[in-house]
């Protein structure tokens, strides 16, 4: 993912850059000729300068050497995404522990959700409730 990130900032930078030119050349021809409102060649240049400062940005803070600031190059994408989905895990983990019940285990996961999962009381993997 960084890479694709520092590779997108480089991408607009150099998109920019010659959008960038063009339309302050355009400007500045339409201030010498007096040719009335010239705002349109400012916006296209402020639109560029905006681009390539997000691809500026995007490329120093994904740098593949790291940025230099402690906290964003130790920060990890994979174990926040896989903590994050994590949280949405279909069937409760093997090793969760419910309540012994008439020679079943049962457990409600996610707690409050109102489904029930269930298993022999010697152990295996948990069965959804259809009940």
């Amino acid at each position: 993912m960084r890479d694709m990130r520092f590779s997108l900032g480089l991408f607009l930078i150099v998109l920019s850059v010659p959008f960038f030119s063009f339309s302050g050349d355009l400007r500045l021809e339409c201030i010498l000729n007096e040719a009335g409102s010239c705002s349109v060649y400012k916006n296209i240049q402020l639109g560029s300068l905006a681009m390539m400062t997000i691809g500026m940005l995007l490329a120093i803070l994904s740098r593949p050497g790291g940025t230099g600031i402690k906290a964003i190059d130790d920060f990890d994408e994979s174990k926040e995404y896989d903590s994050f989905v994590a949280g949405f895990d279909d069937e409760p983990s093997s090793d969760a522990i419910g309540v012994l019940k008439d020679g079943y285990e049962w457990l409600e996961y996610p707690i409050g959700s109102e489904t029930w999962y269930s298993r022999p009381e010697t152990g295996g993997p948990w069965i959804k409730y259809r009940g």
